[in-house]
């Protein structure tokens, strides 16, 4: 098997002389975009497999695989279980509302539970119920590295753990908030599973009745999370750190909250995986000043 991340086709001139790029196999391209081979160590989104196939790439989540966008052809289908040989074979169309909850279709297979290692972290979840991001692993190392150990750290979208077990495992000591309670309910196994049940406070809820006291750092990874600014902006200090995830850059709807809040910050935007036509994933830290 070949690990690779899926990149516009636009962005492959740029990228392909990047130091994660396994410069010894070559892309492999479809409709969707180029599949880049990965460099042993770095992070990945996709698992291909070595030789040349005819179908396109798919999510490998514990023992199960998942396809995303245009529904899967039967030989796509055939080509992934001779491969993978997996419990369970998935379409996800997209995902809905404040809780993302997946738009699934069991295609064959058996789905439910699954525990899926990452990056060191286990995370058990229900994929039927509950959504997995692997184009954010590179995001969630980002942030990790960027943990002060001891600082207090508030994780408003927590999900089953994607960003708080790692901050966690840096060091952090973390305040995770989840509305979905079956997430929430993911959120507590995974972290016992890691043995962070010290580090990790879990309230299950909304994340403008939960928040208490100041925070070092407030992740907010959630699409619409510059709604949510003002509440978080009531719970910072000088030199506090937001990591504000959005839909195409609005920066300026940022710098317009923190002018109404009587606040300065530096803003830096970084790129996390392409959403859609057009359209990027991005994060913005903003740090107070």
């Amino acid at each position: 098997m070949m690990q690779t991340r899926l990149v516009p086709l636009t962005d492959m001139a740029v990228l392909m002389t990047e130091s994660w790029v396994d410069q010894t196999r070559r892309p492999f391209i479809t409709a969707e975009g180029a599949y880049v081979p990965v460099r042993e160590g770095f992070p990945s989104t996709h698992m291909l497999p070595s030789r040349r196939r005819s179908g396109r790439g798919y999510q490998k989540l514990g023992d199960v695989v998942i396809f995303h966008g245009a529904y899967p052809t039967l030989d796509e289908v055939n080509d992934v279980k001779t491969l993978e040989k997996p419990r369970g074979i998935f379409w996800i169309s997209g995902h809905e509302g404040v809780t993302r909850e997946p738009h699934i279709l069991r295609i064959e297979g058996s789905g439910g539970e699954v525990t899926h290692r990452e990056s060191g972290i286990i995370y058990r979840l229900d994929i039927e119920q509950v959504m997995f991001s692997q184009g954010n692993r590179e995001e969630k190392t980002r942030i990790s590295k960027m943990i002060h150990p001891g600082e207090t750290v508030a994780d408003m979208f927590a999900g089953i753990g994607y960003f708080s077990l790692g901050m966690a495992r840096a060091g952090a000591r973390v305040h995770a908030m989840e509305i979905n309670p079956v997430s929430f309910k993911y959120l507590e196994q995974n972290t016992t599973l890691n043995g962070l049940t010290g580090k990790i406070r879990a309230d299950n809820g909304d994340c403008r009745n939960l928040l208490s006291g100041v925070y070092d750092r407030i992740h907010m990874g959630h699409f619409e999370a510059v709604t949510f600014l003002d509440q978080a902006l009531r719970h910072v200090h000088k030199e506090t750190i937001l990591h504000v995830h959005m839909l195409g850059d609005r920066s300026d709807e940022i710098k317009n909250i923190l002018h109404d809040s009587s606040l300065d910050a530096n803003i830096t935007v970084h790129k996390v995986k392409k959403a859609g036509p057009r359209t990027w994933h991005l994060v913005a830290d903003v740090v107070i000043e």
